[in-house]
């Protein structure tokens, strides 16, 4: 191979649960190739004479840019990725995703420049010795941390993304012949499995899109964490909007919180805002939102020292509102604790044809009066080292079991490391960094203000799926 190269190509980080010799050898294939390929005279002229049906640019300015073809192969060249200078290196950030299910190959958060490639196709493609179907992935996949997209959450055949893949299977299929290393049978399928992989996924999303009518969310949206900064009003003033701040936000820490030994917190979910979630077939969405608390003793047995309680909302909601049934709804009262906490939210989709799946469930949480009335641990205290909240998962249950909406939750501590975010008494703000429109979403465009979020000055065409809630934690009379 080459030693001077225009353009590099540097595996700077690989990551996995199972990543071993034989994992990090075929990667490293994989590198090798794609540098070649990139260079490549027949994979430049590939790309500059392509015809994309999509190609648009999330710039460094937080803009969608119209770009040509000319601009892709500049990016490309320069290892320009999005909110770095160009170094002529494509640095590729890599994890083996095993929570990465059905027929997602791989994903990008945005503003994320880690490559999370499900390891089932890692795994298979090994097997295979297809290192080119890798290299065709993370060029991909690099794109998207470069900032080029699928066009407003439709999957396209002929965008840039699968567009220069499938150039890069092509012109990495040629490399491997010429090469005369490995087995007729090798060179023939070389790249396969990724021609294979994006045509089942692309031609399905693209079915489940002209069925429904609306557009496929994509299943990475990172979630911000946000807290209503009231100012010296110790209520909301009706009339009057304040701004969000990050819950890590320094202001925070001036607020005043119980200093003892043990707490009791008190949690009501004010709001959820449906912008649009994925999977929902037109019309009026229905959907569940489980909300479980436990105060399991980590210094304990695993099969002991716990109590878990958990209370059902359903709800009915259309694009673009706020779903009823969620106003001030009361969900925990009086849980004791003295630094440790778990909060998990999970939010089951519901299909027209789950119909059964949900009165099954509903009719569970519906026998247990004990659910509806959450006064838990009766004065049972459990001690730990850290606060922690909202650690938990929420996935879509229905026609798309492996859809994830919501992937993580944020910590909440009461004296939270530098950057980690503080547990006070106030109104907590969950959203969406991307609305439907593909907007991106900051602090500095919401406000809150009659109970409700809204985007401030219009600077945003709509607001993304968001949470409310609202948090009190008092001193408790209970002694251990």
């Amino acid at each position: 191979m080459k030693a001077n190269f225009k353009t590099k190509v540097s595996l700077d980080n690989f990551k996995g649960s199972n990543v071993g010799d034989s994992e990090k050898k075929f990667a490293d294939n994989a590198v090798s190739l794609l540098t070649e390929i990139v260079n490549d005279e027949k994979f430049l002229s590939g790309v500059k004479e392509a015809k994309f049906s999509y190609s648009t640019l999330y710039d460094d300015n937080g803009k969608y840019v119209k770009v040509n073809n000319d601009q892709i192969l500049e990016i490309i060249n320069t290892g320009k990725e999005r909110k770095t200078l160009p170094d002529n290196t494509i640095n590729l950030l890599i994890i083996l995703d095993d929570s990465l299910g059905g027929s997602t190959v791989g994903e990008v958060n945005p503003g994320d420049p880690t490559i999370r490639t499900n390891v089932s196709f890692f795994n298979y493609w090994i097997k295979k010795d297809d290192y080119l179907s890798l290299a065709a992935h993370w060029i991909h996949e690099w794109l998207h941390v470069a900032g080029i997209y699928h066009k407003g959450r439709r999957v396209d055949a002929n965008d840039v993304n699968y567009t220069i893949g499938k150039i890069a299977v092509e012109i990495g299929k040629s490399l491997i012949v010429k090469s005369k290393k490995g087995s007729k049978k090798r060179k023939d399928s070389a790249g396969q499995g990724y021609i294979d992989a994006m045509d089942n996924f692309y031609k399905s999303q693209r079915q489940l899109a002209d069925a429904s009518g609306v557009a496929i969310a994509p299943s990475q949206n990172a979630l911000r964490l946000g807290f209503v900064d009231f100012g010296t009003d110790s209520r909301p003033v009706l009339g009057k909007a304040y701004p969000v701040i990050s819950a890590a936000d320094q202001k925070l820490e001036d607020l005043s919180f119980p200093t003892s030994t043990l707490k009791a917190l008190k949690l009501d979910v004010n709001a959820f805002y449906n912008d649009h979630l994925p999977d929902f077939w037109g019309g009026t969405k229905e959907g569940l939102f489980k909300i479980s608390i436990n105060t399991r003793n980590p210094t304990a047995p695993a099969s002991g020292g716990e109590n878990e309680v958990t209370n059902l909302v359903d709800f009915k909601v259309k694009d673009g509102n706020y779903a009823s049934g969620f106003l001030f709804k009361g969900i925990f009262r009086n849980v004791m604790f003295a630094d440790y906490i778990n909060l998990k939210f999970d939010l089951f989709e519901l299909d027209t044809d789950a119909e059964v799946y949900y009165n099954k469930i509903k009719g569970v949480f519906d026998s247990v009066p004990e659910l509806k009335t959450l006064d838990i641990l009766n004065g049972i205290p459990y001690l730990s080292l850290a606060t922690k909240m909202f650690e938990g998962i929420i996935k879509t249950f229905g026609k798309n079991a492996n859809d994830h909406i919501w992937k993580e939750m944020p910590l909440l501590e009461i004296n939270p490391s530098i950057g980690g975010a503080f547990l006070r008494n106030g109104l907590y703000v969950i959203f969406e960094q991307i609305n439907s429109k593909m907007e991106t979403i900051t602090f500095e465009d919401l406000q809150y203000k009659d109970e409700f979020l809204e985007i401030k000055d219009k600077r945003k065409s709509r607001m993304s799926n968001h949470l409310i809630l609202n948090i009190r934690t008092t001193s408790s009379d209970q002694s251990l």
